[in-house]
């Protein structure tokens, strides 16, 4: 029940995230500002998520994962009942910003809890459920926010339900057991300071830019090459990301039938196989070889989130939920990294660069995550 729970939020809560691209058009005009004005519907939302990692992993160290689930998520659902009712621009932004430092509370302290109370034999498995939720939110927040485009208040206000009804959910089926309250806070930075000269823990958050970072620009590319080059409208873009969706089937899968060997090699063939899949997506010849190639991408980049939150709990057990912060900051850094990216190379020439990007974090998480006494 815990993890049904979890699972559902991870689709639901950074949905948030993706909304903003399909209902942007009507903001600008209930708002009557300018295109450019719209965009921050994602971006403001997206700097507080990101900024938010950094605060709420170390918290739920201290204080215990439960309190900072419940109030996060009903911070979550009070900021988006806000956003809806937004009297204008100038209040919508900054209802946005608040919205996303509060959803920030749920991703790295929903990963951290389950590393840490899922069964060893089936922490793989549940880890993988909940990071599919956590990649399947971009399509699900799309396909939501293009079917309330023209009405886009009702965006908000059902998933500000959902969110009331979560934080009443996690109070009652988390576990209260509580952090570690004898370590301040002053303590807990300091264990994150820590992390990054941990070699293997840095190869993790180094290789974690990789991750979102060729997720948001292989689409980002691939959405401007099909428009120019075939002539896809915003449905047809959205049934190419239903169709690499398949791929999150991966790692439930995988995980199922080998999540025994660990997180480290799962990690390394997850990257692997990324990198083969960006190599086919260059194939635009063959339309059926590209959207092949998504799908197979997409696979393994849903083997590679859940492993680096196991390989994080193998390395730093002490600091779970620090390092999982940290991890999806990294994570989100590359997914700003990879639009920017995205936004200023060719499509072939991106595709092999993140290629050889995916690679190279599969050879220094094989290298440098090693078990200390096998280096």
């Amino acid at each position: 029940m815990q993890l049904a729970a979890l699972v559902v939020m991870a689709f639901a809560i950074p949905a948030q995230l993706y909304l903003a691209i399909p209902v942007a058009g009507g903001i600008q005009d209930a708002f009557e500002v300018s295109a450019g004005s719209a965009a921050w519907t994602g971006s403001a939302f997206s700097l507080a998520y990101a900024v938010g990692f950094l605060v709420f992993g170390p918290l739920s160290d201290r204080v215990g994962r439960r309190p900072v689930l419940a109030f996060g998520t009903l911070a979550t659902a009070v900021a988006t009942g806000a956003v809806a009712l937004s009297p204008g621009f100038g209040w919508f932004l900054a209802f946005r910003v608040v919205q996303g430092l509060a959803a920030a509370s749920f991703a790295p302290v929903a990963l951290a809890h389950v590393a840490e109370y899922a069964p060893a034999a089936r922490r793989a498995l549940a880890l993988s459920f909940l990071t599919t939720g956590l990649l399947g939110a971009g399509v699900a927040g799309q396909v939501f926010g293009q079917a309330v485009a023209d009405r886009w208040r009702l965006a908000f206000w059902p998933a500000a339900l959902v969110y009331a009804v979560a934080a009443a959910a996690f109070w009652l089926l988390l576990p209260p057991a509580g952090g570690r309250p004898s370590t301040s806070m002053r303590g807990v930075v300091a264990a994150m300071g820590g992390l990054v000269r941990n070699r293997g823990a840095a190869a993790v958050f180094v290789s974690a830019l990789t991750v979102f970072g060729s997720f948001v620009a292989l689409y980002a590319a691939l959405n401007a090459h099909l428009r120019s080059a075939a002539g896809y409208d915003a449905e047809d873009l959205l049934g190419v990301q239903a169709l690499g969706a398949l791929g999150l089937m991966t790692a439930p899968v995988v995980n199922r039938l080998a999540g025994t060997r660990g997180p480290r090699p799962l990690t390394v063939v997850g990257f692997s196989v990324a990198s083969a899949g960006l190599l086919l997506a260059q194939v635009t010849a063959v339309p059926a070889v590209l959207l092949a190639g998504t799908v197979v991408f997409v696979g393994g980049i849903s083997l590679v989130v859940p492993g680096l939150v196991g390989l994080l709990h193998t390395l730093a057990p002490q600091a779970s939920g620090a390092a999982v912060s940290l991890n999806t900051f990294m994570l989100f850094v590359g997914s700003s990294l990879g639009q920017l990216a995205a936004a200023h190379t060719g499509y072939r020439p991106l595709l092999a660069a993140l290629a050889v990007a995916t690679l190279a974090a599969a050879c220094a998480t094989a290298a440098l995550t090693r078990p200390a006494a096998a280096r």
